[in-house]
């Protein structure tokens, strides 16, 4: 369910220095973002969950994982995703993810999009 190209306001930072409001428009990055590719795999004894996008807001995969987290405890249902991408509110997504065990593997520089 995420991936493709959606707004992704609802996993941004909800950091009031980072969303400060001007006249009814968030100043700040384009929270449209395209991901190409968004799994979670068991690989040992540890669960992965891979992305690569497009960009990325501010703690934004912290985020997912946090909401991905509330799904594999049964506190989310998995079509709540959709839900919670439409409604471009944090408040309506699971808790952030701890920074601990989160890494980036790499950053690969394409064509210079809309997005970059």
């Amino acid at each position: 369910m995420l991936c493709g190209t959606h707004d992704f306001s609802s996993f941004a930072a909800s950091d009031p220095d980072r969303t400060q409001r001007e006249e009814g428009t968030v100043a700040g990055p384009n929270p449209v973002k395209t991901i190409d590719v968004s799994e979670v795999k068991r690989e040992g004894g540890l669960l992965v969950y891979r992305v690569r996008g497009s960009g990325f807001l501010h703690h934004m995969v912290r985020n997912i994982v946090g909401t991905l987290t509330e799904v594999g405890r049964g506190s989310l249902g998995a079509a709540e995703m959709a839900r919670i991408l439409a409604a471009r509110d944090r408040a309506a997504a699971g808790p952030t993810a701890p920074a601990q065990g989160l890494f980036l593997v790499s950053v690969e520089y394409g064509e210079m999009g809309e997005d970059q």
